[in-house]
């Protein structure tokens, strides 16, 4: 940054910045500053628009330097400010784990969905707790409530407590799934499995953080063998955001990600439903009978891993998901009741 004489205010950081990054070709350059520098000044992004002609201590600014040089490096802004918001919640990530996506919110959406629950966060949310506009929720109720519209039945009663719902999350990464699904239905216990210990480690933090441990079982192993190993029961959800990018795709990445994050949470194999496939055959034994499969694939592996879907046996009911972009994102299956 030049003219360091000079009094450098909030505003003029972050119109600097947004100048630096744009001519560095990193995306969203004017958000990316503000975020890094309301992480430097431990404020909200909506803080620095009421304090623009503030200045800007020099150790601040040694720290904000540091941040925007890394940046423009293309290490991710979610690993430097070590936080990411996922589902309204606000979670640790580390280059021990995937940075969770906006389109992985999905699958816990439809889940919420086939449970008769509305994205709200229980009024006794954990400090930390992001929330966006409510959305009114119905009981929590088992998948096979689910009418034929595809909507929930109402509940069985006025005042009746809600069933107790039980969910698995295979490659949890940083826990997003498994938490938020513990922090949106106070009645559910979760079951989350991922090779990678540290992960399982930040995923745990995570855990702890929106005071949803208690009911978050973590284990460590590849897709079923942890779970075989630690005798797990059906659940009435089966959830996954798998490794689903083929070898070829690896060095079309972004360098944000080709550098950064963990390759082998990424890359299934040569054609990329590798892991997709061993997640469809496994998924009857570990679903109740109506319980629904939900896992996230690759914009263009949707007729293939319905294909997939379709022919193993146990499932049924095979749909595709599309995302906000209109690309199919989340294949849902249910465990046939009778086989």
């Amino acid at each position: 940054m030049p003219g360091e004489s000079a009094e450098w205010t909030i505003g003029k950081l972050i119109e600097w910045t947004r100048g630096f990054f744009e001519k560095k070709g990193v995306a969203q350059p004017r958000l990316e500053a503000e975020v890094l520098l309301a992480h430097v000044l431990g404020a909200e992004r909506i803080d620095l628009y009421l304090r623009y002609e503030q200045p800007v201590g020099e150790a601040e600014r040694a720290a904000f330097r540091d941040l925007v040089r890394r940046r423009a490096e293309r290490e991710p802004t979610r690993y430097l400010v070590g936080t990411c918001e996922f589902m309204s919640l606000a979670l640790k990530v580390t280059p021990a784990c995937l940075i969770p996506r906006p389109e992985t919110e999905l699958l816990v959406e439809e889940v919420l969905r086939l449970a008769g629950a509305g994205r709200r966060l229980p009024v006794a949310a954990a400090p930390g707790v992001r929330r966006r506009l409510p959305v009114a929720a119905a009981q929590p109720q088992a998948p096979g409530a689910e009418r034929r519209d595809g909507r929930a039945q109402p509940s069985a009663g006025a005042g009746a407590p809600p069933a107790p719902l039980s969910a698995i999350d295979l490659c949890t990464g940083c826990g997003c799934i498994a938490v938020s699904l513990a922090a949106y239905l106070p009645v559910a216990g979760v079951t989350a499995t991922d090779i990678s210990p540290p992960a399982l480690d930040v995923a745990r933090l995570n855990a702890e953080a929106h005071g949803v441990a208690g009911r978050v079982k973590f284990l460590a192993g590849d897709l079923y063998d942890a779970l075989d190993a630690a005798g797990a029961e059906p659940a009435d959800f089966l959830l996954a955001n798998p490794p689903y990018v083929a070898e070829r795709e690896w060095e079309t990445l972004a360098p944000e990600i080709r550098l950064h994050e963990p390759r082998a949470a990424l890359v299934a194999g040569p054609a990329g439903t590798e892991v997709i496939e061993r997640v469809l055959k496994g998924a009857p034994a570990y679903l109740k009978p109506g319980g629904a499969l939900l896992v996230e694939i690759g914009a263009q592996q949707g007729p293939a891993a319905a294909a997939k879907a379709a022919a193993v046996r146990g499932l049924a009911d095979v749909r595709l998901v599309k995302d906000y972009a209109g690309l199919d994102r989340i294949l849902v299956a249910r465990r046939e009741t009778k086989e």
